[in-house]
């Protein structure tokens, strides 16, 4: 097993959080330009980001498993963004009605 510097595992979970990051900020941003204010549009695109979930935690998954060959913390990495992006559509369902 390869040890790794403090340094650069503390990288690695600062991009891996940054990556986290920019979809919900990207996902959010996409409702609010899409929907402007429509209600009928924002439905639909929080029943589109749950159907989405399962892809954020695949893509999360393989992305985390780049720097961390599948160790406990990639599938902690992923379950994590997809339950939050799951939410994230739920919220955004929730404020629509």
């Amino acid at each position: 097993m390869v040890k790794y510097s403090k340094e650069v595992v503390r990288s690695d979970v600062i991009l891996i959080i940054f990556f986290g990051v920019m979809i919900f900020a990207g996902a959010n941003l996409i409702i609010y330009y899409i929907s402007k204010g429509n209600e009928k549009r924002k439905t639909k695109l929080g029943v589109l980001m749950l159907i989405l979930s399962p892809v954020v935690f695949y893509g999360t998954l393989q992305f985390s498993a780049i720097f961390d060959n599948g160790g406990f913390g990639v599938g902690i990495f992923a379950l994590l963004y997809g339950v939050l992006f799951f939410i994230n559509g739920v919220i955004v369902l929730w404020i629509s009605t």
